[in-house]
């Protein structure tokens, strides 16, 4: 019962509770998705297939990451 009475009185704290949900859900299956990506790109610079890039590299693991957490906030806009 109290839940449902917290639920009124906050509808804003619930909604961001839920985007962030959303978010953690989307990060979790979009992770993969851009570790595959970073491996397949370190490959083929190794081959020669692509250019390296000039930046400093990270780990395959921290850059999927960051790519994920810079993509992902766009589709909460």
């Amino acid at each position: 019962m109290a839940s449902i009475e917290m639920d009124a009185r906050y509808p804003r704290h619930n909604r961001r509770r839920a985007e962030q949900r959303e978010y953690r859900l989307i990060c979790i299956l979009a992770y993969p998705l851009f570790l595959l990506a970073v491996v397949i790109e370190r490959l083929l610079g190794l081959v020669g297939l692509v250019e390296a890039r000039r930046v400093p590299r990270r780990n395959v693991f921290s850059e999927a990451r960051a790519a994920a957490r810079s993509c992902i906030p766009f589709a909460f806009r």
